[in-house]
């Protein structure tokens, strides 16, 4: 009798613990594929702006001050972005991580079919960089709240243990999002003369989004609600009064949190479109390299992320969030000047090495932040947090480094000046990081 009693336990404890596991295949497969995909309709509009939207959308006389429009319309993304983050972060923690991340993924996908769509300025003049910078500025706003959603399901269905490794794997999801839309503008480029890419073809990889979101929906269904969620609105629905919505808890309980998570997210943002968008257009206009070239150098560092990611997460899993990032900032750091001098070499193996020994020092914070980033907020307020710190630290490091970049080589006439740019953000935001706590060992269902 008591070893039937043992048995049927046993059995019972199997089949939750294999329930479990097909939960977070589940949800692993539903965030990846959703960052992918909402990074996908990111990076190719940020190759785009560096490579093909000048002369489309922003003729001029001048070639630079064209180039820095369409590198400036790139930004439109980031100011959005704040104002998102209020938005559906209330949203997401009041209805829920899963519906939201529904509704983010929908307006994401169908905002790229529309840019693939516009009319250029020869066709209607001054409507269409209008056009264009509306559908960005969309782009923005749900991207505020999708990459913030993806990340905080898989930290809030995670083992303890294993948040910060689960977390970054959400981050790889950008390497096949980079590599699907600049492969897919190199194949469509390399198939094209020249007239007829600029002409329509530029259009086919922002129109392809259409099919990536269906595929996108259908993998998302199958993943469920955050448990932490759940029990946050259980305990709400549970207390009598009305309940403080989560920006103005975010303000009055996280300030401090709020401030220095948004610091340590300046650097790597920077750091990342420095890379992916402004070096791309530096390769084209200043060393003369085809678009080509220089995506296939872009394409081959990106994929240090498939390494570098993940073993930051469980290095941060192992030896803390905070220490995992200095080291990653101070990488970053050392890498910015050699970056530069090999990038300038404009030969494909100096360009490749110092392009992934600086996307190495990337990977180790984008690897550990998510999860730190995550920690620092109390359940009801998590998802707000977290889109605000993250936004913000986007606009202040990235929606403003490409333009950034732009001056001080217009400037100074070296791109050392850009290097020593990258190393004060990252002592800024190592600053941040030492600033705040060890969030490791915390239980992320208490407030």
């Amino acid at each position: 009798m008591q070893s039937s009693i043992s048995g049927s336990i046993k059995a019972y404890q199997e089949h939750v613990d294999d329930d479990k596991k097909k939960s977070m295949k589940n949800v692993v497969a539903g965030s990846l594929f959703g960052t992918a995909l909402e990074t996908y309709d990111l990076y190719l509009y940020g190759t785009a702006a560096a490579l093909i939207f000048a002369p489309l959308f922003f003729p001029g006389t001048d070639d630079a001050v064209s180039r820095l429009a369409s590198l400036a319309s790139f930004a439109i993304s980031f100011v959005a972005r704040p104002l998102g983050s209020l938005v559906l972060g209330h949203f997401g923690d009041r209805i829920g991580r899963k519906k939201l991340l529904y509704l983010t993924l929908i307006i994401m996908g169908l905002s790229t079919v529309g840019i693939g769509l516009l009319p250029t300025y020869a066709s209607v003049g001054i409507w269409a960089p209008i056009m264009l910078c509306v559908l960005r500025f969309i782009q923005g706003f749900a991207f505020a709240g999708e990459y913030s959603g993806a990340v905080l399901m898989l930290l809030e269905h995670a083992p303890r243990r294993q948040r910060g490794f689960y977390t970054a794997i959400n981050n790889i999801g950008p390497v096949f999002g980079f590599i699907a839309s600049a492969g897919l503008l190199l194949i469509v480029s390399s198939m094209l003369s020249k007239e007829d890419f600029y002409t329509w073809g530029w259009r086919i990889p922002f129109i392809a989004s259409l099919v990536l979101l269906i595929v996108g929906v259908f993998v998302r269904s199958k993943v469920p609600e955050s448990p932490v969620f759940e029990k946050t609105a259980e305990k709400r629905a549970a207390t009598s009064g009305p309940s403080q919505s989560p920006a103005m808890r975010l303000f009055t309980r996280y300030p401090k949190q709020l401030l220095l998570v948004a610091g340590a997210n300046i650097c790597h943002f920077s750091t990342f479109y420095l890379f992916t968008v402004f070096a791309l257009s530096y390769g084209q206009k200043e060393l003369g390299l085809s678009n080509a070239f220089v995506l296939s150098v872009a394409m081959v560092a990106i994929c240090t992320h498939l390494v570098v990611v993940p073993f930051s997460g469980a290095l941060a899993d192992k030896f803390g969030r905070r220490t995992t990032m200095l080291i990653g900032f101070a990488v970053t750091a050392l890498a910015a000047l050699p970056f530069w001098d090999l990038f300038s070499t404009g030969e494909f193996l100096p360009m490749a090495a110092g392009s992934c020994l600086f996307m190495t020092g990337y990977g180790l914070v984008y690897g550990a932040v998510p999860s730190f980033t995550g920690e620092a907020f109390g359940p009801s307020a998590r998802f707000t947090g977290f889109a605000m710190a993250t936004n913000v630290g986007g606009i202040v490091g990235g929606g403003t480094a490409p333009i950034v970049g732009a001056f001080l080589l217009s400037h100074y006439g070296s791109p050392h000046a850009i290097s020593l740019f990258t190393i004060v953000l990252a002592a800024i935001s190592a600053l941040c990081v030492y600033l705040s706590a060890e969030t490791r060992d915390i239980d992320i269902v208490d407030e």
